[in-house]
C-alpha cells in the first residue's frame, strides 16, 4: 500500500518503516561526526539522512555549502515550524552553511490552502520574519517568495524537460482529480531545491519532515540527468501538538504560535495532554509516564538543553516526584521567555527583512505586519 496519495505523505509514525520505504540511512552512524551535536540530533528528533555524509565529507574539506528549506505560507508559523529553522540556524553558525528559503506562495494557492496569492505573500512576509528573528545571518542567509523570482519559473521550464507525467504521478499519487497547478508544482519544488546548486553550484542539503522526501527524489533524479550534484536531505520526526493530536495551524489548541500572547499560551499548556494520574495521591504512589506526554516531549524538544536536566525530569516522573502541575509551569515560564524575546527580535527584525530577500518586496505588506 503506498505511503503517498494526492501529493501528500500519509504521517505514520512508524520510523523505522519509513526509513525502509522511502530508502534513507539512520542518523546515529554518523552522529560522531558532529562536533557539536544539536538537542535535536542527540535526542533522535533528526532521524534518518540521505548523502548528509557526503555533505560532512565537504565540511571536513573546508568547503561551503547550502541549505536549503522552504516554507509553505498559509497560516502563522508555530514552534513546530519554528524547530525545523532553529536546526537549519545551527547548521548556518556551526558548520557555516549558507541557507536559501524559498516561499511557495504558489504551491498553497495551486494547493487551495489558501484563497489569493495575495493572502499568501502577505504569509510568507510574516513567517520570514519569525524564521529571521531566530538569529540569521543576512551575509549567509537568502530569500525569496516563488512567484516574484523568475529565475524559479524559466528554471521549473527547463527541468520539466526530464520529468515524465507518469512519473510525477506514480511518485505524488496524483488522481484525475487534481488541477494542472499541482502537477506542475512538482517542477516549481525542483527549480527551490537545485537552486543552490545551479546559481551557486554548492552542495545542498533539504532538511525536511519525510512527507517532503518525494520531492527531494524526483530532483536527485533530475539532478544526475543534467550532471549537477543530487541534493541531499536530512528528516525530522512529526512533532505531536499540545492535544497529542499531529500539531496542525488549523487546529490553534494543538500549538503554540509565534505570535501567541502569554495568555493564550498559558491556557493552551494548561489544557495539554500528559502522561499522569488521575489525582496527586495515585502520581505520587504509581508515577506518571514522560513516554506520552506532551508536555515532557516539548521541553525535551524545543527548549532544555542539558541531557541530565531531562534524565532527572524523566526520573522525578515516573517515580512520582513531580506533578504535571508543576512541569506545565516549568514548560509555561520557558515559552513565554521565549514569546518575549520573540516578539523583541521581530520588531527589531522588521525593516531589515529587505536584506534577507533577493527582491524586491512589498512594503504596504511589510508595513501590515505586526
Amino acid at each position: 500500500m503506498s505511503l503517498v496519495e494526492g501529493g501528500e505523505v500519509k504521517k505514520i509514525t512508524d520510523y523505522e518503516k519509513l526509513i525502509k520505504y522511502f530508502g534513507v540511512s539512520k542518523i546515529e552512524p554518523i552522529l560522531d561526526r558532529f562536533k557539536e551535536p544539536h538537542r535535536l540530533l542527540k535526542r533522535n528528533i533528526v532521524f534518518a539522512h540521505r548523502d548528509f555524509d557526503k555533505i560532512l565529507d565537504e565540511v571536513d574539506k573546508g568547503n561551503i555549502f547550502a541549505v536549503l528549506s522552504g516554507r509553505g505560507p498559509s497560516d502563522r508559523m508555530h514552534l513546530g515550524h519554528l524547530t525545523l529553522y532553529e536546526f537549519n540556524l545551527y547548521l548556518q553558525k556551526k558548520m557555516g552553511a549558507n541557507v536559501y528559503i524559498p516561499f511557495s506562495d504558489d504551491e498553497k494557492y495551486v494547493f487551495k490552502k489558501v484563497e489569493s496569492l495575495e493572502k499568501a505573500k502577505y504569509l510568507a512576509l510574516d513567517n520570514a520574519l519569525d524564521i529571521i528573528a531566530l538569529g540569521y545571518d543576512p551575509r549567509k542567509t537568502e530569500c525569496f517568495i516563488s512567484t516574484e523570482l523568475p529565475w524559479v519559473y524559466k528554471t521549473a521550464i527547463k527541468l520539466s524537460r526530464h520529468l515524465t507525467y507518469s512519473t510525477v504521478k506514480a511518485v505524488f499519487g496524483f488522481k484525475g482529480e487534481n488541477n494542472p497547478g499541482e502537477i506542475f508544482y512538482s517542477c516549481i519544488q525542483m527549480a527551490h531545491i537545485l537552486y543552490p546548486i545551479l546559481v551557486y553550484n554548492l552542495p545542498t542539503v533539504v532538511p525536511v519532515a519525510i512527507d517532503q522526501d518525494p520531492y527531494i527524489r524526483i530532483s536527485r533524479d533530475v539532478a544526475e540527468k543534467i550532471r549537477v550534484f543530487k541534493p541531499a536531505g536530512i528528516y525530522l520526526k512529526y512533532l505531536r501538538g499540545l492535544t497529542g493530536e499531529p500539531m496542525s495551524s488549523s487546529q490553534p489548541e494543538t500549538c503554540i504560535f509565534a505570535t501567541d500572547s502569554p495568555e493564550e499560551a498559558r491556557k493552551k499548556i494548561w489544557n495539554a495532554f500528559t502522561g499522569g494520574q488521575p489525582t496527586v495521591k495515585e502520581q505520587r504512589e504509581k508515577g506518571g509516564n514522560p513516554d506520552i506526554c506532551v508536555v515532557y516531549e516539548m521541553l525535551n524538544i524545543y527548549f532544555i538543553e542539558d541531557d541530565k536536566e531531562m534524565e532527572k525530569l524523566r526520573s522525578d516522573c515516573i517515580n512520582g516526584n513531580i506533578l504535571c502541575g508543576e512541569c506545565k509551569l516549568k514548560l509555561t515560564d520557558y515559552v513565554i521567555k521565549f514569546l518575549e524575546k520573540h516578539k523583541r527580535e521581530r520588531e527589531k527584525y522588521k525593516y531589515k527583512l529587505k536584506e534577507f530577500f533577493i527582491h524586491e518586496i512589498d512594503e504596504d505588506l511589510l508595513a501590515k505586519l505586526p
